[in-house]
């Protein structure tokens, strides 16, 4: 039989609420806008010193064209002598105008709507009195070593404004706040410690019930947070019955292409199909004699975040392995990593210099926070836009959420020995595909089993955690 270029689509079911949000590593750049009507006007031959980077949120799957939201919450370790002081740090950090010029600096969009107005509201709730006694605060963030310097400067700010504050900035990957926050509490520790960290390793802090519950009515200032935050905060008070971590920075992942080696393979209109992109993907591939096609393909949580993405708009839930919709995905990248760059097996979080050194043509997807055009040196296709009016395009086409279980790192493992056996050693026929995926959702369900109980794991084969959907 032969190989499916594109799997028919399925009905999609009504996805079950559940939260997410993904590991981001973040850099300053410029960012590039969306035109679908005019996306290659005419240019001259294009020449590796008039390399143009475009933008745009992608293709549409079989389902639907929604993104994998992603981005950091903040929360409070508890047992801290002086929950208040840590409070009022969290507010600071979410007041709105802070959350702008965090966007200007580092791409993320700001979650309050305050943000998007001209003048965003500076007023921060007064949570610790100027009065009280000095308080020391940790404060750990696992945002990027490249936005160290802007960090410092809004903690150097928040302790002009609030002088019996006293905070120590630590810059630790999040894995190693997990750790740091565990043998803190589990020592008895009284330490007020906030901290800055992704949504999937937050999950694992909640469940080992070492976060101090919240007020974010308290907390937040401004219009009320954008609808996909609403509905990640209200969907964490029914389930964990109360707030436990805020969020504070969002990214969602776009298509990042070269303009001009898409013009010189003749290539006039953006891919909005995944038919379109197979397609594309093979005039490229003649035109250039190699893969043009680059995606996160490093491991670790990388490859199974980009999978996410593609399972879902396939209208499968990817944490089962074996729903009929990501088997479907799988057939699809099984067909297209003939077409894919050498470079997809190194590809993780922060990669895309290959645009500029024309390893490949189309970068499937990145965060925007990731991408640094000064280092590309490439022309911006629309230098006006900037990164929360794109993202905010793709936002409007709709969102979803994974959930921060305490497994997801298990959940990572198996899904990238999946990748490496469908994709990287390319099995001899894609209809070994859905065999190969349903070893993976058994061994998940044996994990659970052994390391929690079985009630998890009937809830996990029931489809219990699957992604929540939000505009």
């Amino acid at each position: 039989m032969e190989n499916p270029i594109e799997p028919k689509p399925k009905k999609m079911s009504k996805l079950i609420p559940i939260i997410a949000i993904v590991v981001v590593i973040v850099v300053v750049g410029s960012f590039v806008g969306l035109d679908y009507k005019n996306l290659f006007p005419p240019s001259t031959t294009p020449t590796t010193s008039n390399q143009v980077l475009y933008v745009y949120p992608g293709v549409s799957g079989p389902a639907n064209s929604e993104h994998l939201l992603g981005g950091c919450v903040v929360a409070e370790m508890k047992g801290g002598s002086t929950p208040a002081a840590s409070a009022q740090l969290m507010a600071y950090l979410l007041n709105p105008a802070v959350q702008k010029a965090c966007e200007a600096k580092t791409g993320f969009i700001p979650v309050d709507k305050s943000s998007y107005t001209i003048n965003p509201s500076k007023t921060v709730p007064t949570i610790y009195s100027s009065s009280n006694s000095t308080a020391q605060v940790s404060y750990y963030t696992s945002i990027s070593t490249a936005d160290e310097s802007y960090v410092t400067g809004v903690i150097n700010n928040f302790q002009k404004d609030y002088p019996n504050i006293h905070v120590s900035v630590s810059f630790v990957t999040a894995p190693s706040i997990v750790e740091e926050v565990s043998s803190l509490v589990t020592g008895n520790s009284h330490a007020n410690v906030v901290m800055t960290i992704d949504n999937l390793d937050i999950g694992v802090l909640f469940y080992d019930g070492y976060l101090a519950p919240l007020n974010g009515a308290k907390i937040t200032a401004g219009e009320g947070t954008i609808s996909s935050v609403t509905n990640l905060t209200n969907y964490e008070v029914s389930v964990f019955h109360g707030e436990y971590f805020l969020t504070q920075l969002v990214n969602i992942p776009l298509v990042w292409m070269d303009y001009t080696a898409m013009q010189g393979a003749g290539i006039t209109k953006v891919p909005t199909t995944y038919s379109q992109l197979y397609t594309d993907a093979k005039i490229l591939d003649k035109k250039y004699g190699v893969g043009e096609i680059n995606i996160q393909g490093h491991g670790g949580s990388s490859t199974p975040t980009e999978l996410y993405q593609w399972m879902v708009q396939f209208g499968g839930n990817p944490m089962m392995f074996n729903d009929s919709g990501d088997i479907q995905a799988m057939e699809y990248m099984y067909n297209l990593s003939q077409y894919f760059s050498p470079d997809y097996k190194t590809s993780y979080w922060a990669t895309y210099t290959g645009l500029a050194s024309n390893s490949y043509t189309m970068m499937y997807y990145q965060w925007p926070g990731s991408v640094n055009l000064t280092k590309l040196g490439m022309k911006s296709y629309n230098s006006t836009d900037t990164v929360a009016n794109v993202s905010l395009k793709a936002i409007q086409g709709g969102v979803f959420l994974r959930s921060p279980v305490s497994w997801i790192g298990q959940w990572q493992t198996l899904m990238d020995k999946a990748w490496v056996k469908i994709v990287e050693d390319h099995v001899s026929s894609w209809t070994s595909i859905p065999s190969i995926l349903q070893s993976e959702n058994s061994a998940m369900n044996s994990f659970l089993q052994t390391n929690y109980n079985q009630q998890v794991a009937n809830e996990y084969e029931n489809g219990t955690y699957a992604p929540i959907e939000g505009a």
